[in-house]
């Protein structure tokens, strides 16, 4: 008998087609594996906005293995729930079916009596796999070295930099509200990997976040406090990197680069 599995979505439809952060938790027990990639791939289709607005997650229990499972650029992000320290599998929707279901494990085993040498082989057959040389281990060090001092006098400077800017000043309560009425949403620099996001809520939220390719999106949390600052509306934020220049109500300014509103 093929196992069932007890599915819990998390700001998600029923269907795993929709994400939005209001959606209550649904509960789907007893799927069968036809049922569950049905809802995968769904979910790996899933709007790339609403991806990151509502950060959805499907959660896997079956027997006794529990998962969690994220999406992004089509793909499917596998964590082990128990030990969510270790990374994600970026897989593919039968990739996944085949970790819940065993037979990618079963795969990974292998007897070693199954490596028996072909009987024509000599000795000199089986190649070892070359050594790498003592320099790269090395070389492969400094160069993560010199990164880690760039990043660390980047954020010192933009630290340092934020310090310099003259604080916002207060707006009324009357502005602060139509503010927060009118400019909360989804900002993007665009869609491609390695471009940028800002997503603000009317609570005093905030998200920074960086579209990746073969991985889920990066998303820093920040909170905003808006004010001006030489007559032009900004937001401050608990981050580097300046405040965050409100251009008009589908524009923000932020690090030099230009976040135009989704519809």
């Amino acid at each position: 008998m093929s196992a069932a599995y007890n599915i819990t979505l998390v700001n998600l439809s029923a269907d795993a087609r929709t994400a939005e952060i209001s959606l209550v938790t649904i509960d789907r027990p007893g799927l069968s594996l036809e049922e569950l990639q049905v809802l995968l791939e769904n979910f790996s289709a899933l709007d790339a906005v609403q991806n990151v607005t509502a950060d959805p997650e499907i959660r896997v229990q079956s027997r006794r293995e529990s998962y969690l499972i994220r999406t992004g650029q089509k793909k499917l992000f596998l964590y082990d729930a128990l030990n969510r320290e270790s990374p994600a599998q970026v897989l593919t929707v039968l990739q996944v079916l085949a970790e819940l279901d065993g037979t990618a494990a079963a795969g990974r085993t292998v007897a070693p009596f199954m490596f028996s040498r072909p009987a024509e082989a000599g000795a000199d057959s089986l190649a070892a796999t070359p050594a790498r040389p003592a320099g790269a281990e090395l070389k492969a060090l400094l160069i993560l070295a010199a990164v880690a001092a760039v990043l660390w006098a980047v954020l010192t400077f933009l630290r340092a930099t934020d310090a310099e800017r003259p604080a916002l000043s207060p707006i009324d309560a009357s502005e602060l509200a139509s503010l927060r009425a009118s400019l909360p949403g989804v900002y993007m620099t665009g869609p491609l990997p390695g471009q940028h996001g800002i997503v603000v809520s009317d609570s005093g939220d905030l998200k920074i976040f960086q579209v990746n390719a073969q991985e889920a999106p990066s998303v820093i949390y920040a909170t905003w406090e808006a004010g001006r600052i030489a007559g032009k509306l900004a937001l401050a934020t608990n981050q580097p990197g300046g405040r965050i220049e409100v251009v008009d109500r589908d524009t923000l300014v932020y690090c030099g680069e230009n976040y135009l509103r989704i519809p």
